[in-house]
């Protein structure tokens, strides 16, 4: 079963972002809109009463904070989290087995900042 993950690009795989961005690790935090206007996407970390939505991130080596996956308060939201949490976990694992050398991260790095829809 192929998981949708909501903070990602299209496109983007779990498994891409772990190795690129050298994750070490992940996090719940529990979080609500702060957005001015329906276009904007700003959030803030809250006490869980507060919140609105829990959002899964990775940690990177360098303290880095990735959303990987929104998720509602909600049971079907509850599931949602475990099976993220898990996917990361995973991912994590296999990353560590095969890790980047900094050659592969500086590559890795470079082809992420490429738009491909920029026009020339």
């Amino acid at each position: 079963m192929t998981r949708s993950f909501n903070c990602l690009s299209e496109g983007e795989t779990l498994a891409d972002v772990i190795r690129r961005e050298c994750a070490v690790g992940f996090d719940l935090r529990f979080c609500r809109s702060v957005a001015m206007s329906e276009h904007d996407r700003d959030t803030i970390t809250c006490d869980p009463p507060e919140a609105e939505f829990a959002t899964l991130y990775a940690l990177t080596d360098l303290g880095e904070a990735i959303a990987i996956h929104d998720a509602d308060l909600t049971s079907a939201g509850a599931d949602e989290v475990a099976a993220v949490a898990r996917a990361l976990f995973v991912a994590l694992v296999n990353a560590r087995r095969d890790p980047p050398d900094a050659a592969q991260r500086f590559e890795a790095e470079q082809a992420a900042m490429i738009d491909h829809h920029r026009i020339a």
